[in-house]
């Protein structure tokens, strides 16, 4: 038992140590599109090729360099699963979220958005995965849906609202991409489905579940191609032009949150239900909120903070929620055996 809470704590221990860099993720790529004191480096399909261009050959080098076998083994195996979680996680995601980031949507607010995520996996994880809806679940995503509203308020009140509506329903559609690859994911790695088995000829042949880093590459190596095509014309002169701290931003996105955080979190569906992992994005909000304080204090000539006390109470509510949701639950009490 002790083993078991260990390991608890050290998966929710990963998750928020990877919404950290995840929540930063919107400050960097803010800080690219012109949305900080600096003027814009990228467009925002610019920065969608230049995150994703250089991980397909890295992640296709290591899948089909040093694990040929198991990676044509997941092709085999799932001839379109696999390229549409790609195309999900890597141009549908980053176009959806990247175009409303350029046109106005404030680093907190685009990780306001990302909070859907929970709300999707809920209804596909028991649609699809059969994990239960639970009671205590559905009361922890309505506090922490409450908390993200009331940030959202904080930008005009109910007026303001409304004017963003269009542009929220398109930066929308990246947590529901993310969602489906997910669920997509989850099939594949989670632990839910630890092993597979196919009897031949009286023999059976037992086969474990695809590698979390197998499917992550793979997927990032194959949907990341048709922004590596589009690289020359789209965010290709931007790259050449980078200074030193569009460098460091660039690398935020593509190496610490794409190229290990994707990673990361694949390999958190294999240990966790997948609508558990989910409430960890309501860390977004208050993570980047607070990451931005810290940055605009110590950089006050690069980021820009404006405090709001809406934004700290629908803060402090979201990770209410996300207490409840991951709160390690009391193991049910031994039943003695008869005799």
């Amino acid at each position: 038992m002790i083993g078991g809470q260990n390991r608890t704590w050290i998966y929710l221990t990963t998750a928020v140590v990877l919404f950290l860099i995840w929540s930063n993720s919107f400050i960097a790529a803010s800080y690219l599109l012109g949305g900080e004191r600096p003027a814009a480096q990228f467009t925002w399909d610019g920065l969608s090729a230049a995150r994703f261009a250089p991980l397909a050959p890295i992640c296709l080098f290591y899948c089909f360099v040093f694990r040929r076998r198991q990676c044509l083994e997941l092709l085999r195996r799932y001839p379109f699963r696999l390229p549409i979680a790609g195309l999900l996680a890597v141009p549908a995601y980053n176009l959806a979220l990247y175009y409303g980031q350029q046109h106005g949507i404030p680093p907190p607010v685009a990780a306001l958005t990302s909070a859907l995520t929970p709300l999707f996996l809920l209804l596909f994880a028991a649609a699809t995965l059969g994990e239960r809806f639970t009671f205590r679940k559905g009361t922890a995503f309505f506090i922490a849906l409450a908390g993200l509203f009331t940030i959202a308020l904080s930008r005009g009140g109910f007026a303001g609202l409304p004017t963003f509506g269009l542009l929220l329903a398109i930066t929308a559609i990246a947590p529901l991409s993310w969602s489906v690859y997910t669920i997509l994911g989850k099939a594949v790695v989670g632990a839910s489905l630890a092993h597979r088995s196919r009897t031949t000829d009286g023999v059976t042949e037992v086969r474990e579940n695809a590698s979390p880093l197998d499917w992550t590459y793979l997927t990032i190596g194959i949907g990341s191609l048709p922004l590596l095509a589009a690289l020359p014309w789209h965010g290709g002169r931007e790259m050449l032009a980078l200074r030193p701290g569009g460098w460091l931003a660039l690398f935020h996105l593509t190496v610490l949150s794409a190229l290990v955080g994707y990673a990361v979190w694949s390999w958190l569906l294999r240990h966790l239900p997948a609508s558990t992992v989910a409430f960890f994005i309501f860390l977004n909000p208050p993570l980047t909120m607070f990451s931005k304080l810290v940055l605009a204090g110590a950089f006050p000539q690069l980021f820009v903070f404006q405090w709001v006390p809406l934004e700290l109470a629908g803060s402090a509510l979201a990770l209410g929620g996300l207490a409840i949701a991951i709160w390690p639950g009391r193991p049910p009490p031994a039943v003695a055996g008869a005799g």
